[in-house]
């Protein structure tokens, strides 16, 4: 048949980036190419979900195509069924309501192995507004036929049409795949014979065709995508293969050409494009109703409870410990003209509804935030409880928060104790049903060195290759490939070889596209109706919980409001230390109040001028404590600012150091009019807050609250137009007021400097106020504090040890744990000693400490084979026994090194006694018959009692892994850590590296590590030639031996060094470099020559270890002996066991190198 010149087509069976397990479409690019292949209509047929459905519809909305919405689900007749694939699209609101219902049935009550299905049942009661592909060769009908079965086929076909009636069409493409030829043959004589209309698609993966001058191509880059998903390595034989270079989105051309003999085909895709008609009400939000009392409507509700809530508050402000005046008139015309607005804008019943759940936290012993974001600039969101910072107070702007002038939905981000977050979903979920409440969804995408990695993988290059490309990419977040190659170090990785720039042309081609979907730590949505009808849902297997599919801003257009629900560990520390404090007072009187500081206390401001602020919120990192030493903070204010000013941008402006500066006298602070100076006085005539640009905005020039807000958002977006129009508006307002017109164009552009670097004033107060509170209980109650610090960090490793430091070095003592007397946490047993949590030691879980406890409550152990036995033989092994013993958690029931070498028989005596009891038979000889005897302990077994405590803490808390090495130290080194001073030249220490930070610098990455040698600590700076050099040793735990030039910290209080690395080794590359030879004293006792040098055979290790010298002295003579390299010994802790055991500590020496040069 001749192509006929009316024939049209359009695609139907599309995946793209969002199908996860294939597809390499972005939204954008093929809304793009649909357009310049002059398609008026395109459809999306993601594999069972709606991810990227709004920016579909947007995107072809905005380019003139009519968006199709689809998806691509697999169906079973029930969960034992095998599943194949039905092509649904949307005809109508109602259509897509049904597919919304489906795929969310499908994620939430079908899922197979992890595979999301659709059941028939489902098929037949959500039909309505559905149009149905059969799913091609791949499908139910196409499997039959595929099968042979005739009979088989035509019944499902029934089955389909009884289900979709006209709305079913079977389903043909000519993609070059096996047996497709038959199908296509048996498919249209089927369609003919049961009356079923043919529909063409190209079953599209990717956009483009192959071209050879371009590599990789899209189908290249498609199976690599495939093999990232699955698992599999690109060469594998055996690897599944369901894609052809002929997936790709065909123009039309192509498709008529391809299906000249079957117009019908290609006719029926425009038709049911045309049946498809769907127009999504995007932007509009819907609450769900908020119950008020009968005699109230929502807005009056709203008014009554604010106007109570604000007298509470004031009440409370006259009876606190810092109370201050209060204009009342003040602060009701603020409540009045914020309700005013809110109820203006809609938004009574979302105020409502989080005061709500807020309250019923509070109500509820569930530790609340006292503000995050702008929201804290409300004082009906105080008055309500839903804050608990004075906007009045703390000059605040409510505009920040809702602008009436730029309206946007409101934002609370509400911060819960992390313990009680779940609880608070909880309530809220029972409070509007299951099926109205859900979190949100995010994706994961290939983000740079992930994607580098994963290429690496399929392409089946060693992982050691991968690692290097990796790890050559700037340390900058969210930096992308093409940035990266801008770098030098970078390019020149990629450029060195022809197998590095495949793998980087093919992670360009899959960087950004999306790999996974998760749920959103705090995003949570409540619809007035059932989910389905705003957005289709989600299963996160691995969380348990249900999401919305449409990710955080889609949700918001589909008419859902979001709300945050955050948990924050500091607020469970915050809690868990006051519930300690008061749990120790007789009188109720004395009991603290957190919400009922001082925020004048000197005792917390010595602390945080110290710089002592491991621990304390938002101020514990290294830069925030030196700046701290700087700024010798004595005022809440002080927090607020230094809270907001050290961030990136700040800090590059050296904002941070003008203020500091300024604060002591140091440099000089202008203001030019007495307006801006009563703005900016408090900070010192550094614009800190996004709130003073808005203030300065309004008093200079005149601007309403709500235009310094666009004002406030345009200088942070610098658009060029969009600025010159306000600045223009700025400078001819302020003249209007009398101000200069050169200053205050020179204002203009000193504010548009530094109002992109300035921070949200409200969220600085808040969380000044989190770490105020922290601040004030570590001064204080230092001991409940770290212990409740300690307990909220039980799985991490780095931040214990972090901790543990930082109590020792504030006076405090933390014990070993000791199953006689340690609970799951750590305790805090007088005000300045602290007990080891068992929760902490790894591998020892939540349950069995329970058991320990139980057990201990009725005696407490005797020995370990009496905790082995009451503990419960099923609970207890060797790992378990090793892990205990290694922490000292079983130091009250005998020596380590003992209890070690009695495991096995203390468990096999436990396991008799077990099996004993449960047969209910004595021992003729009582019970004491079978506890482990001691012929039968292992005395040979080696115990190592510094590797055993890493192992089992992560860390050194009792033992140091020099505690044996000081002689050694001495003579390599010359000088402990404690001893050092500055010198001119080259010095050498040795420690255990305990911390290790990684940072980018404009020479590459560099680090700052700390050494520890049980006299004292050191810093060591690795800049970034040393780091490349060095980086594989850097490992924490590691015993180190640097070389370099030690100066004095001109941040620390008392006098500490530092050292900057030039040489780094471990101790056993220092040990062979440095020791000239080992020398073994032997007495003529005449013990056998062969013996003994059977005995150095066995240690002698290495032809390249250290030589040993046998110093030999008899009766009668006396000589030196040099043993050849074949009885070389490579020192390492294990060889100097073995020649200690052999021929006595005492009589072995190393003779060292002279190192005159060094310390």
């Amino acid at each position: 048949m001749n192509q006929i010149d009316d024939l049209d087509f359009v695609h139907l069976h599309v995946h793209s980036e969002y199908s996860l397990v294939d597809g390499i479409i972005r939204i954008d690019e093929l809304v793009e190419h649909s357009k310049n292949l002059g398609y008026h209509s395109v459809a999306l047929t993601d594999l069972t979900n709606l991810f990227g459905l709004i920016e579909f519809y947007r995107s072809a909305r905005k380019t003139g195509i009519k968006p199709i919405v689809g998806s691509e689900i697999n169906i079973a007749k029930d969960k034992d069924s095998f599943a194949a694939p039905l092509i649904l699209l949307a005809k109508n609101k109602q259509g897509y309501i049904n597919l919304t219902k489906l795929v969310s049935k499908a994620y939430v009550d079908g899922q197979i192995d992890g595979e999301p299905i659709v059941l028939f049942s489902w098929l037949e009661e959500l039909c309505e507004g559905i149009i149905a592909l059969s799913g091609g060769m791949d499908g139910h009908i196409g499997n039959s036929i595929l099968a042979g079965n005739e009979q088989l086929s035509e019944s499902r076909v029934d089955f389909f049409k009884k289900v979709f009636k006209d709305n079913f069409f079977i389903e043909i493409h000519r993609t070059g795949k096996e047996n497709e030829t038959e199908y296509n043959n048996a498919a249209v004589k089927l369609a003919a014979k049961k009356g079923v209309p043919l529909v063409a698609t190209n079953n599209v993966r990717f956009l483009s065709a192959v071209d050879p001058d371009i590599s990789p191509s899209d189908f290249e880059a498609h199976e690599a995508r495939v093999c990232i998903q699955s698992g599999h390595v690109l060469d594998d034989p055996r690897r599944p293969k369901k894609y052809t270079i002929e997936q790709f989105f065909r123009s039309k051309e192509e498709m008529l050409e391809l299906f000249s003999d079957l117009p019908e085909a290609l006719i029926n895709s425009v038709k049911i494009a045309e049946k498809c008609n769907i127009d999504l009400e995007l932007g509009k939000f819907y609450l769900p109703d908020f119950e008020v009392p009968e005699t109230y409507s929502r807005e009056d509700f709203l008014r009554k409870i604010s106007k109570e809530g604000l007298s509470r508050r004031m009440d409370i402000i006259r009876k606190s410990l810092d109370s201050y005046h209060l204009e009342e008139q003040i602060y009701f015309d603020r409540l009045d003209y914020e309700l005013d607005m809110i109820c203006k804008l809609d938004f009574a019943g979302y105020f409502l509804i989080v005061a709500d759940f807020v309250n019923w936290a509070q109500q509820n012993d569930i530790p609340v935030g006292p503000g995050r974001g702008s929201g804290a600039g409300s004082i009906v969101a105080y008055a309500l409880g839903i804050t608990a910072i004075d906007p009045i107070k703390y000059d605040l702007l409510f505009e920040r928060f809702l602008n009436p002038e730029r309206v946007s939905n409101p934002d609370f981000d509400i911060d819960f104790c992390i313990e009680g977050r779940d609880k608070v979903l909880e309530y809220v979920t029972n409070k509007y049903g299951k099926d109205s409440v859900a979190q949100i969804s995010t994706r994961g995408t290939m983000a740079a060195r992930a994607v580098l990695r994963d290429v690496v993988r399929v392409l089946g290059k060693p992982y050691g290759f991968g690692d290097r490309l990796a790890k050559a990419i700037p340390d900058v977040l969210g930096i992308s490939l093409e940035e990266a190659y801008k770098e030098k170090q970078f390019k020149e990785t990629i450029d060195e070889s022809e197998e590095s720039k495949e793998v980087f042309d093919m992670a360009l081609k899959l960087e950004g596209l999306s790999r996974s979907v998760g749920t959103h730590a705090a995003g949570v949505v409540i619809a007035p109706t059932a989910l389905t009808d705003f957005t289709p849902l989600f299963l996160d297997v691995d969380k348990g919980t249900v999401a919305s599919q449409f990710d955080m801003g889609d949700v918001e257009s589909a008419g859902l409001v979001k709300f945050d629900f955050l948990g924050l560990k500091t607020l469970t520390i915050i809690d868990q230390s006051v519930k300690r404090i008061n749990s120790k007072v007789n009188n109720k009187d004395e009991e603290i109040d957190i919400e009922n500081l001082s925020l004048k206390d000197p005792h917390t401001f010595e602390l945080l001028q110290r710089g002592q602020t491991t621990a304390i919120f938002q101020l514990e990192s290294r830069g925030m404590r030196d700046y701290l030493k700087q700024l010798v903070p004595n005022d809440f204010e002080d927090i607020v600012s230094m809270n907001a000013l050290y961030r990136p941008g700040a800090l590059g402006m050296n904002m941070v150091d003008s203020y500091i500066n300024r604060k002591h006298g140091k440099e000089e602070v202008t203001y030019g009019h007495e307006a801006v100076e009563k703005i900016l006085s408090t900070t010192y005539g550094v614009i800190v807050y996004q709130e003073q640009v808005m203030q300065i905005a309004q008093e200079l020039s005149g601007f309403t609250l709500g235009q310094a807000d666009i004002l406030r958002r345009a200088m942070g977006k610098k658009k060029k137009e969009e600025m010159e129009s306000l600045r223009s508006t700025f400078v001819e307002g302020a003249v209007k007021k009398n101000v200069n017109e050169r200053y205050a164009a020179n204002l203009f552009d000193q504010i548009e400097q530094f109002a992109g670097y300035g921070f949200n004033r409200s969220h600085s107060v808040g969380y000044a106020l989190i770490a105020y509170q922290t601040a004030w209980l570590k001064a204080h109650f230092p001991a409940e504090f770290m212990a409740s610090v300690l307990s909220c960090d039980l799985g991490n490793t780095d931040n214990i040890q972090l901790f543990v430091e930082d109590c020792k070095n504030i006076g405090l003592s933390v014990l070993s744990p000791d199953v006689n007397r340690s609970s799951y946490r750590f305790e805090d047993l007088d005000s300045n000693t602290i007990l080891y949590g068992l929760g902490a030691i790894k591998g020892i879980g939540e349950s069995l400490v329970e058991q320990i406890v139980s057990e201990r409550k009725k005696e407490k152990f005797k020995d370990m084979y009496d905790f082995s036995l009451r503990v419960g033989f099923n609970r207890i092994n060797k790992r378990i026994l090793t892990t205990l013993i290694g922490s000292g958690a079983l130091d009250s029931l005998g020596e380590r090194e003992d209890l070690f070498r009695r495991i096995d028989s203390c468990l096999k005596s436990a396991e008799q006694a077990s099996e004993r009891n449960k047969s209910n038979i004595k021992d003729l000889f009582g019970e004491e018959i079978i506890k482990p005897s001691e012929e039968k302990i292992n005395q040979d077994i080696e115990f190592d009692k510094i590797s055993a405590e890493w192992n089992a803490l992560g860390f050194y808390l009792d033992s140091h892994p020099l505690e044996n090495k000081k002689k050694e130290v001495r003579n390599m080194c010359g000088f402990f850590i404690s001893e050092l001073q500055s010198e001119t030249h080259t010095q050498r220490i040795a420690g255990c590296l305990i911390q290790f930070n990684v940072r980018q610098g404009k020479r590459g990455r560099f680090a700052f590590a700390t050494l520890d040698d049980g006299s004292g600590k050191i810093e060591v700076s690795i800049w970034a030639e040393a780091f490349e050099k060095y980086r594989n040793l850097l490992k924490k735990g590691q015993v180190l031996v640097v070389e370099g030039m030690v100066d004095k910290d001109d941040y620390s209080d008392s006098v500490k060094y530092k050292i900057i690395a030039e040489r780094i080794l471990t101790f056993d590359q220092a040990r062979y470099e440095y020791i000239k030879n080992i020398k073994i004293d032997i007495e003529d006792n005449n013990e056998d020559t062969l013996e003994l040098i059977n005995s150095l055979k066995q240690v002698a290790n290495s032809s390249e270890g250290n030589s040993v010298v046998i110093s030999y002295k008899g009766n009668s003579a006396k000589a030196d002996i040099v043993l050849p390299d074949n009885f070389s010994v490579k020192i390492d802790d294990s060889s100097i066991r073995s020649l200690d055991k052999r021929f006595g500590a005492e009589n072995v020496q190393f003779v060292y190198h002279s190192q005159t040069h060094i310390n």
